[in-house]
């Protein structure tokens, strides 16, 4: 059953795919109280959940055109976008922080005492195994998987920054960390 309110979040959603500023700006109104509490329950941070809701409503504006009404209301649409992009957040957070936390381990002149000279060897070993595996990926998968995990960005982020489709980039991740898994794993 359609409702005044499903119909008017219909009305304005067609608008946003059509382009209109005004109809947009009327839909982030309406939606913003919406992704914001999605986002902040996910992340529990007032500066990342501002961020990840202008993100949300640039995916938006965007992808307006791609919502089907068939397959939910409007929304549905806009929570399941904020929670997908608030994870995303996250996720890119905790990898960022593991990376710093064993960036700073490995140069730890005093975790570096403690540590075996036998552990030592075989760190560095693995190390080099790792980088040579990485650098047999093709360009564009390197790219892809360093923008992931060392400058920490999202797999929509890093589709932005490439100006790529984001089913390529996520292809381009996977597809490496299979090659890397398959060469690392292989010696």
């Amino acid at each position: 059953m359609i409702t005044p309110e499903l119909d008017y979040d219909l009305d304005l959603l067609k608008g946003v795919a059509a382009g209109d500023r005004l109809k947009f700006e009327a839909f982030v109104e309406r939606m913003r109280k919406l992704v914001t509490s999605v986002i902040y329950r996910v992340l529990n941070d007032p500066q990342d959940t501002e961020d990840v809701a202008q993100e949300v409503f640039t995916q938006v504006w965007n992808k307006a055109n791609l919502f089907v009404a068939s397959r939910g209301k409007p929304t549905t649409w806009v929570a399941t976008l904020a929670r997908n992009r608030a994870i995303d957040r996250l996720r890119s957070k905790q990898r960022r922080a593991r990376l710093m936390e064993d960036f700073t381990t490995a140069n730890d002149p005093k975790a570096m005492e403690m540590t075996d000279s036998s552990d030592l060897v075989s760190l560095r070993e693995r190390g080099t195994h790792v980088r040579n595996a990485v650098m047999k990926l093709s360009p564009q998968q390197r790219e892809a998987i360093e923008m992931a995990y060392f400058a920490g960005l999202t797999q929509s982020e890093i589709a932005t920054r490439l100006a790529q489709p984001l089913g390529t980039v996520k292809a381009r991740i996977r597809r490496g960390l299979g090659k890397l898994r398959e060469t690392v794993t292989e010696d």
